[in-house]
């Protein structure tokens, strides 16, 4: 692989194909409050070598988002103030 990543190759992985032996299990990633923001995600890439396919345990995990999807963090304080209403 060269020196620079394709995050687009990443992404597009199809995980229906991928063997799931040979997915990174994360189910026991500890993630290092330590490591400054900005070196976070080489982190993540470190440890998953995909952090857009992976498996916990024995379920394979395919993240994708959306250019116009809200934040993670909009959309789980919506998420919370819904569970608080009731809804």
């Amino acid at each position: 692989m060269n020196n620079q990543l394709n995050i687009s190759a990443l992404a597009s992985v199809d995980i229906q194909k991928m063997n799931k032996d040979e997915l990174v299990d994360v189910s026991g990633l500890a993630l290092d409050p330590g490591v400054p923001q900005e070196l976070r995600a080489g982190y993540i890439l470190k440890a998953t070598g995909n952090p857009y396919c992976f498996r916990v345990g024995d379920l394979g995990v395919k993240l994708e988002f959306l250019d116009s999807a809200p934040s993670l963090q909009d959309a789980l304080s919506d998420f919370f103030q819904r569970k608080k209403s009731g809804l």
